[in-house]
């Protein structure tokens, strides 16, 4: 019997000894002792010193993502909006003919019945101040009548909205309340592919869910978004899951800081939710955009004022540069900072401010770069230059999503896809492409298709200088008398506000 336990003992300390020997991996991916130090001969003879090796899992066995996501989650929040869009509407009034919905509903000038439709939209937002900014996207926003904002320990508040961005699609609102926890943001430049990332956000209305995956990529653009994305891309693609509801709230590195705003997903045909591949608006530029909104309430970007295409190997030998860099400058605006500076057309850029300038990229070193600043731009024209340029404002671009309606006018520029349709004469000029019903205007004897050339003492070529008068009459008591050509006939009609 003793030498039967004498032998059993042995085989249990002989198998103890083997796994402390050669299952040292499993040992350290358990529970690995504070300060593991050890070295240990490996086939080949080589020593490996793990000492400072990061871990999977801390002495606890828990991962560090237990840790981010206690610090982040207080400051996420659901964002609950209210947004009013207009409809056509598929009834017909009592005298209206049914002939006409169907088949002239599209056609300019036809009238159609509109409804006003309450939709509601859901998404995330991290708050940044202990007093109550929140950065949220702007499709989340946008349009909205009212904003309910839900914190974790489950207060709700009606935010404001402080400022928007369609180009980035960023949102800044605010809630009133003091001591919040905050996020702070954090340097999304120093991001490398490979890089752990956390989402946090509420996805499907389901509060507070953490998702975890890798930085797959960097620099994204020309991202196809469906309901439009915003303009200026530069997205941190991530696999992280990110569903519907996900939108405007945080991306966090390991560090505990916000490194992204989960903004878009790429999805399959017919569906909505996750297939690994989301995107996410680097924190740098976010923050560039939320400081102008707070402190100016617009975006200032910087402004060169050229165009330019893509660079082609075939363009590059003939203007004899050897590699095939930078951009080529197409047109240089009038009076503009890249004129002052003596950028020519035919130049090619090959570094802005000491950074090396890719075709899709280059618009965003540009308006990144803080206004009146002094930038130095290497350039080729037929040897290597460097010019200094001082970095104006870029001008407001005026959209007729951006003009209010006015006497019951609404206007679009003729240089509009929707318009060019038309092929109209006039080069100048905006087209009237709207008038409400019983409105000043269409008592006045305005109508739908006439061009607008002058209002007041002002003359109109664009949108821009129909908002600039419209700015400087629309609180004058006196009839403002507007300049209109309908075919070949010109006519004055005053109009005055009630």
């Amino acid at each position: 019997m003793k030498r039967c336990m004498t032998i059993g003992l042995f085989f249990v300390i002989t198998i103890l000894g083997f796994i402390l020997c050669e299952g040292d991996s499993f040992l350290a991916w358990s529970e690995p002792p504070t300060g593991y130090s050890e070295k240990r001969k490996e086939k080949g003879g080589n020593l490996s010193n793990v000492k400072n090796e990061s871990l999977p899992i801390n002495s606890k066995g828990r991962s560090p993502f237990v840790k981010v996501a206690k610090r982040l989650m207080p400051t996420v929040v659901s964002i609950n909006a209210e947004q009013v869009t207009k409809v056509k509407s598929p009834y017909f009034g009592l005298f209206e003919d049914p002939f006409d919905y169907f088949f002239k509903k599209d056609i300019p000038g036809i009238r159609s019945q509109e409804r006003e439709v309450r939709r509601p939209v859901l998404g995330s937002g991290v708050i940044v101040s202990k007093d109550g900014y929140i950065l949220t996207n702007n499709h989340i926003v946008e349009k909205a009548d009212t904003i309910i904002v839900k914190t974790m320990d489950e207060k709700e508040y009606t935010a404001k909205i402080i400022g928007t961005d369609p180009i980035t699609d960023i949102a800044i609102v605010k809630i009133e309340a003091r001591n919040l926890p905050y996020a702070k943001l954090g340097n999304s430049d120093e991001l490398e592919i490979g890089d752990w990332v956390m989402a946090i956000g509420n996805p499907f209305q389901l509060t507070g869910t953490v998702t975890v995956g890798v930085v797959s990529a960097k620099g994204r653009s020309h991202i196809a978004i469906a309901g439009g994305g915003p303009q200026l891309q530069n997205f941190i693609q991530t696999d992280a899951a990110i569903n519907p509801g996900n939108s405007g709230g945080p991306l966090v590195s390991l560090k505990g800081e916000v490194i992204g705003i989960n903004t878009a997903i790429k999805t399959q045909s017919f569906s909505v939710g996750n297939i690994g591949i989301g995107f996410a608006i680097p924190s740098n530029m976010a923050n560039k955009v939320m400081k102008d909104l707070i402190q100016y309430k617009e975006v200032k970007r910087g402004w060169l004022g050229v165009s330019y295409q893509k660079l082609t190997s075939d363009l590059a030998e003939a203007y004899g540069l050897k590699e095939v860099k930078g951009i080529f400058v197409r047109k240089v605006v009038e009076d503009s900072p890249a004129e002052k500076a003596g950028i020519k057309a035919e130049d090619i850029i090959l570094e802005w401010d000491g950074k090396k300038v890719k075709y899709d990229k280059f618009p965003i070193l540009v308006q990144q770069s803080s206004i009146n600043k002094k930038v130095q731009v290497k350039l080729w024209r037929g040897n290597i230059k460097f010019i200094w340029v001082k970095v104006g404002k870029k001008p407001t671009e005026v959209s007729e999503k951006e003009i209010e309606e006015w006497f019951g006018i609404q206007v679009s520029s003729l240089k509009s896809e929707e318009v060019k349709k038309f092929n109209l004469k006039e080069q100048e000029g905006v087209l009237i492409i709207e008038v409400k019903n019983n409105s000043i205007a269409e008592r006045a004897g305005i109508q739908f298709g006439d061009i607008i050339k002058r209002v007041g003492n002002k003359k109109i070529r664009d949108l821009k200088d129909y908002e600039s008068a419209k700015n400087t009459y629309c609180k004058k008591k006196k009839p403002v008398v507007f300049k209109i050509i309908r075919g070949e006939t010109i006519m004055f009609i005053a109009l005055k506000a009630k």
